[in-house]
């Protein structure tokens, strides 16, 4: 038998962790028919993509017929030279008997006595890939399909290190990596930090992982919170400089020790890394996109009157200032009538009568971000396309 895997055919088994990961989500939802029936239906086509690897290794021939999923273990165990037998033959059976009824006839499966099925599969799925291939199904990567490069770039290295048996770093780099799948939303960007008025920030600031809203976040994106913290507990903190954004990493020594850098910690920390990426862009495929403002629009900024004034901070008493301390307002630009400044206009729940611009028109030694504030009745506030020429 061929022992090297060729690319076409790696790419169909990477496809059917693909589907048999996402029918396990699906099937996890016990409380939806509509979306078990959906995984149901994935796990099928797990089933096939991965068949149809193992025949297409062996050189089956297939004629540019539609094979059905029971023919290929006959196909399967015809050409395969030492004659092994698939296990699962009934059990697929009985899975492919469920598809047909739902697809075909509309009748959903029954949750409590098809919920073994995901299990089965991803069962048939790793006895496939160490039979045919001599891999483990836990090794196939899915990272080709993340679609973020700084991620994919940490994966990598992660994945580099692993095989090498550097474990610690390896730990540190998808610590890196999810920093950039989504826990640096849990950070304060500059240039909110500004608009807020939160200017005595401490000079580093790590990640906040453990925040309520985060992990509702999680939720959403169907990450398991408890496997999440575990990832946590094994792969250090990520920490960013509040001046120059550089990234670093610190280990929390009760968990962060040589006793915990291990293979299958890594391997472990490798595979839910790429399964929170790849859950972290699935609202392409969900029947609706969503674009910040600020990808594609910038504000013209005119006065309304004669002149408007532009303030260094908020009307407002900032909560991030601390006790005790003020911050003297005072004014920074002078817009007149017949003026404008690019940049974006933003309001928030606390301050509805009051825009807070950020504009490189703003900037200056003393105030590097150029942010200012002033006051809605004093201007007007006009959306164009990111980018258009000034007039």
């Amino acid at each position: 038998m061929e022992s090297t895997i060729r690319q076409e055919v790696y790419g169909r088994i990477v496809f059917a962790k693909y589907l048999q990961k996402s029918a396990e989500s699906a099937c996890s939802n016990k409380n939806d028919r509509m979306e078990f029936t959906k995984g149901i239906l994935l796990l099928h086509d797990a089933v096939e993509q991965m068949l149809g690897a193992v025949a297409d290794h062996l050189h089956v021939k297939l004629k540019g017929k539609n094979i059905y999923l029971l023919e290929y273990f006959d196909l399967i165990e015809q050409h395969d030279p030492e004659k092994r037998k698939l296990s699962y033959r009934i059990q697929m059976r009985n899975l492919n008997s469920i598809r047909r009824s739902a697809k075909h006839e509309g009748i959903f499966p029954n949750i409590k006595t098809s919920s073994h099925f995901p299990g089965t599969v991803f069962a048939l799925l790793e006895e496939a890939c160490k039979t045919y291939f001599d891999i483990e199904l836990q090794t196939v990567s899915l990272k080709s399909l993340i679609r973020n490069d700084k991620v994919r770039k940490y994966i990598d290295e992660a994945e580099q290190l692993i095989d090498k048996g550097d474990y610690e770093k390896a730990l540190i780099s998808l610590a890196f990596a999810m920093f950039y799948i989504c826990e640096s939303s849990t950070m304060t960007s500059p240039l909110r930090r500004l608009i807020l008025g939160k200017k005595d920030a401490a000079e580093i600031e790590f990640t906040q992982p453990y925040k309520t809203e985060y992990k509702l976040e999680l939720v959403e994106h169907g990450i398991d919170p408890y496997l999440y913290y575990r990832f946590c507990n094994l792969t250090p903190r990520i920490a960013r400089h509040t001046e120059t954004n550089d990234l670093y990493h610190w280990w929390n020594k009760y968990y962060g020790h040589p006793a915990n850098w291990t293979k299958q910690n890594a391997l472990f920390c490798l595979n839910f890394c790429i399964e929170t990426a790849l859950n972290y862009q699935r609202d392409v495929n969900e029947g609706y996109s969503l674009v910040s403002y600020m990808e594609i629009y910038e504000d013209v900024i005119e006065p309304k009157r004669e002149t408007a004034i532009i303030y260094n901070s908020s009307k407002y008493p900032s909560k991030y200032i601390p006790h005790g301390k003020t911050l003297q307002r005072k004014p920074i630009f002078e817009l007149k009538k017949g003026q404008s400044i690019v940049g974006i206009a933003m309001d928030d729940e606390e301050r509805l009568d009051e825009w807070s611009i950020a504009s490189d028109d703003l900037s200056s030694k003393s105030n590097k971000y150029g942010i200012g504030y002033v006051a809605k009745g004093e201007v007007f506030v006009e959306r164009r396309p990111r980018g258009t020429l000034r007039e």
